[in-house]
C-alpha cells in the first residue's frame, strides 16, 4: 500500500475497495447485511466498493481540504428537506425515462413551466456536430411582456457515446464553451437558474437547505451564487471518467444526490498526478500533470479509468466516496492545477438523480431574480 502523500487532508477513509474477483469477501459482507457495491463503468470491472463510515468532517478538517483542492464529502446534509421533495424527485425519474424511450423534451419541459409569465420559449436547435447532445431550448425572460435577459438555455443530452443510457439537462447562458472575455451577465445566469429551479422543483431540496448554505459560506466566505446547474441520470454501468470542472471565474462545484447511489473517486490534481508517477503510469509529477492537462495519453487514460489496481491505490489515499440519497460532495477549482479531478460511477440495478451546480462569485444584479426560487 502507497503511503499517504498529505494525511492532513483526509484523516478518515470514507469507503473501502475491494479487488475484482473478491467473491467470497462480497459473500461474507453481504451476510452481515454490508452493502457492496460492483464498480463497473461501459465494460471496465474496477472492483467493489464499500461504505465504511459516514460522518460530517470538522470544519478545520473540512477548511483544509478545500484549501488543498480536495473534495469535502457531506453524508446527509441535505436532510429532511429531501422527504418533502420526494414527488418531484420520482416525477423527474420518470421523465429521464421517457426521455430514453423517445419522448419529447421540449414537450417536458413545456408541461413543467407552462403558464408561467416569466419565461418565453423562443426555439430549439440541435447541434449535428455533437452526437451526445439531444436537443437545445432557448430562452428569453421578463415580466409583463418585457425582454430583460436573453441567450439563456437548457440541453438534454447522453453523458457518453456507446451503450451508455445516462442522460443530463444542462442550464445555462451565453455560448457552450466559457469566454473569459465576454462572461454571460449575472442577470442572466440569474433567469438560466430560475428556469432550472421552475422546470426540476425538486431543486428546493438543495437551495433551501440551510445546513449545505452554511458549509459553502464557511467554506467560501464570500457572497456566491450556485449556477451551471445540472440535473443528472446516471444509470447501470454508467457515469463519468476522470475530469476536472475548472473554468474562469469558478469557484468549485456542489453535487447533491437526490434518489440512488454513485460512487465517486476524487482527489486534488497534485495528489492524482503524483501517485500516477509512484505507479508508473508517468515519468515523474510534471509530466503527469502535463498529460492529465492533454487528455491524449491513452495509456494514462486506461489508468485512470479502467484499471482496477490504480482504483485501489486511490481508495488507499482515501480518494473513494459513495453518495447516497441525501448526500453532497463539495469540489474546490482555485485553478487549472488547484482543482479536484474526479469521476463517478453509476452504482445499483436502476437510475439515480442528483443534481450538481457550479459555485461562482455573486454580483449585485443575480438576486433580483433568483432568490425569488429558493423555495
Amino acid at each position: 500500500m502507497f503511503r499517504a502523500i498529505s494525511p492532513r487532508v483526509f484523516p478518515t477513509y470514507s469507503a473501502r475497495h475491494l479487488r475484482p474477483g473478491a467473491d467470497d469477501v462480497v459473500r461474507a459482507l453481504r451476510r452481515r447485511q454490508r452493502a457492496v457495491w460492483p464498480l463497473r463503468r461501459r465494460g471496465a470491472d474496477l472492483g467493489y466498493v464499500v461504505t465504511v463510515a459516514r460522518a460530517l468532517p470538522s470544519r478545520a478538517q473540512a477548511l483544509a481540504r478545500w484549501n488543498s483542492s480536495e473534495p469535502v464529502f457531506l453524508p446527509g446534509i441535505l436532510g429532511a428537506g429531501l422527504e418533502a421533495c420526494a414527488r418531484d424527485i420520482t416525477a423527474s425519474l420518470r421523465l429521464f425515462d421517457r426521455m430514453r424511450s423517445g419522448g419529447s423534451f421540449r414537450d417536458e419541459i413545456g408541461r413543467r413551466i407552462g403558464g408561467d409569465r416569466e419565461l418565453h420559449f423562443r426555439g430549439s436547435t440541435k447541434d449535428e456536430s455533437d452526437p451526445r447532445e439531444v436537443e437545445r431550448l432557448h430562452f428569453d425572460a421578463g415580466p409583463d411582456g418585457t425582454t430583460v435577459a436573453h441567450g439563456f438555455w437548457t440541453q438534454l443530452a447522453w453523458i457518453a457515446h456507446g451503450t451508455d443510457r445516462s442522460l443530463r439537462i444542462r442550464f445555462a447562458a451565453g455560448p457552450e464553451t466559457f469566454d473569459a472575455g465576454v462572461p454571460a451577465p449575472d442577470l442572466t445566469c440569474g433567469w438560466a437558474d430560475v428556469l432550472a429551479a421552475r422546470a426540476f422543483p425538486e431543486a428546493a431540496a438543495i437551495l433551501a437547505c440551510a445546513p449545505l448554505r452554511a458549509w459553502l459560506q464557511q467554506l467560501l466566505q464570500r457572497p456566491h451564487r450556485l449556477s451551471e446547474r445540472i440535473v443528472y441520470n446516471n444509470c447501470p454501468d454508467g457515469g463519468a471518467v476522470f475530469h476536472h470542472d475548472a473554468e474562469p471565474g469558478q469557484l468549485g462545484v456542489v453535487f447533491s444526490q437526490l434518489e440512488g447511489h454513485t460512487a465517486w473517486l476524487s482527489l486534488g490534481k497534485r495528489r492524482l498526478a503524483a501517485l500516477l508517477a509512484k505507479c508508473g503510469h508517468a515519468r515523474n509529477t510534471a509530466f503527469a500533470m502535463a498529460a492529465l492537462d492533454q487528455c491524449d495519453d491513452k495509456a494514462l487514460l486506461s489508468a485512470l479509468n479502467r484499471d482496477a489496481e490504480f482504483t485501489a491505490v486511490l481508495a488507499a489515499h482515501g480518494a473513494l466516496f459513495v453518495l447516497q440519497a441525501g448526500d453532497a460532495i463539495l469540489l474546490p477549482s482555485q485553478g487549472i492545477d488547484a482543482v479536484a479531478w474526479h469521476s463517478v460511477i453509476a452504482l445499483g440495478d436502476r437510475p439515480s438523480l442528483a443534481h450538481s451546480y457550479g459555485i461562482f462569485p455573486r454580483r449585485s444584479d443575480y438576486p433580483l431574480v433568483a432568490d425569488r426560487d429558493r423555495r
